[in-house]
């Protein structure tokens, strides 16, 4: 078997068509989700670069602690590099920027490759150039796992002007037909408010910040997927695509605005960061089509790749995917918890298919307080419309649930998670609030 997979940091999920955007060009990612398995409710554990890696390495869940004499969670017993190694099994790591979170330097690889630094026009070839010399040293070797870390999504969004000014021409062409419309029917009409793509009107004329933003990140989504569409083009043509299972994923989400923040400023567990996209092409592009509903986390990845490789899988916490990826409808959890420190903030989230809840554990020094927060999924999946005061009792269950699952994942030995009671019975909320 032969994997390559690519970790495209910090893509927000909202920012793709296979997971419902309409307005911004994704043809590479939207084919290979066509031909791939698309999992649906991928939830960070840890929406970071270092926490991603570890948990992809180890399969273990790593909540940050709200104090520290809290007692820390087990050591891993278990490294998915030392067990490929072991048997024989060469890695190779493809890195590009600054690699946080991969270790400076990064150990445990078989082969090591920076990538140059390199012109914006210019990036993503040098990058794919990379990879595609990293697969002919792999090429000797009949099973190999080969990584490349792409990070052309991190502010700032340095890409050519094609790609950059994209989604800003597309705007200025509508307010020019407008005005055209307007001139000609010489009808005065209301001014149509601005409208973010994601979280709807705009009523701040502040805003029109975040809707910049959200508009130059865009650009810099398409831009990396023709990085993508260049380097399946190379695989296609060399038969490797029909050969290599292809994982595509990321670290964590991206903060655009949504919540009045951008990038990695307070720890707020809401959708766009802890939500991840995960597209698997199996070989052949077996099972080609297939949406997976279960809930999922990056822990499960390390699990995945032993038993595709045909390697047994030791004690940890994530379970292996190919049941889903071949149809199973056997749920692996039934809630999915995440957690998150920024400076001395630390906050943690639980998910459920029904409900989004947030728990803030210690706030950070000078913020005003944060209290929890609960939202009705999936019906409002960019969570504007905390409904807790209506469900108060469901809240204090799900934090009892969140606070013994934190502990639970400080243990060593299997994971024993605490029993979540049934959350389907609960009424989706009053009348009128959603």
């Amino acid at each position: 078997m032969k994997v390559l997979f690519l970790v495209a940091r910090g893509l927000h999920l909202g920012y793709l068509g296979c997971y419902g955007n309409d307005w911004i060009e994704t043809p590479a990612l939207d084919r290979l989700a066509a031909e791939g398995v698309v999992f649906d409710q991928h939830i960070a554990d840890q929406p970071d670069a270092a926490g991603a890696r570890r948990a992809w390495r180890t399969g273990r869940y790593h909540l940050p602690l709200p104090d520290e004499d809290m007692s820390p969670p087990a050591e891993p017993a278990a490294d998915l590099l030392r067990l490929l190694g072991d048997r024989g099994i060469p890695t190779a790591l493809v890195l590009s920027g600054d690699g946080s979170g991969w270790g400076d330097p990064p150990t445990g690889w078989k082969h090591f490759r920076p990538v140059p630094p390199a012109s914006k026009e210019s990036c993503l070839k040098v990058m794919v150039d990379a990879v595609l010399d990293a697969i002919d040293r792999l090429a000797p070797h009949p099973d190999w796992l080969l990584c490349a870390d792409l990070n052309v999504l991190l502010p700032p969004w340095d890409v050519p002007a094609e790609f950059g000014d994209r989604y800003f021409r597309a705007e200025e062409a509508a307010e020019e037909d407008e005005d055209e419309a307007d001139a000609e029917t010489k009808e005065e009409e209301p001014l149509t408010p601005l409208t973010d793509p994601v979280t709807g009107p705009l009523d701040d004329p502040d805003d029109t910040v975040f809707l910049r933003l959200q508009r130059s990140y865009a650009g810099a989504v398409t831009f990396l997927d023709a990085g993508l569409e260049l380097l399946l083009t190379k695989l296609r043509e060399s038969g490797l695509l029909e050969e290599a299972l292809l994982l595509v994923t990321s670290d964590h989400g991206m903060a655009l605005g949504e919540h009045g923040i951008v990038g990695p400023y307070r720890p707020w567990l809401h959708d766009e960061l802890i939500h991840l996209p995960l597209i698997v092409r199996l070989p052949g592009g077996t099972e080609a089509g297939r949406r997976v509903f279960a809930l999922t986390q990056p822990v499960d990845l390390m699990p995945t790749l032993l038993e595709v490789f045909g390697l047994p899988v030791p004690v940890i916490h994530g379970r292996s995917l190919l049941p889903l990826l071949h149809g199973s409808r056997e749920p692996i959890r039934a809630y999915a918890c995440s957690g998150l420190r920024i400076g001395e903030a630390v906050e943690w989230a639980l998910r459920t298919p029904e409900w989004g809840f947030l728990l803030p554990v210690r706030p950070a020094p000078h913020d005003p307080p944060r209290p929890p927060q609960l939202y009705v999924k999936p019906d409002d999946r960019w969570e504007v419309n905390n409904v807790l005061q209506h469900h108060l009792e469901l809240g204090e269950h799900l934090e009892q649930v969140l606070r013994g699952f934190a502990e639970a994942v400080r243990r060593s030995g299997p994971l024993e998670p605490p029993a979540l009671r049934d959350v389907e019975a609960e009424p989706a909320a009053p009348s009128g609030t959603v």
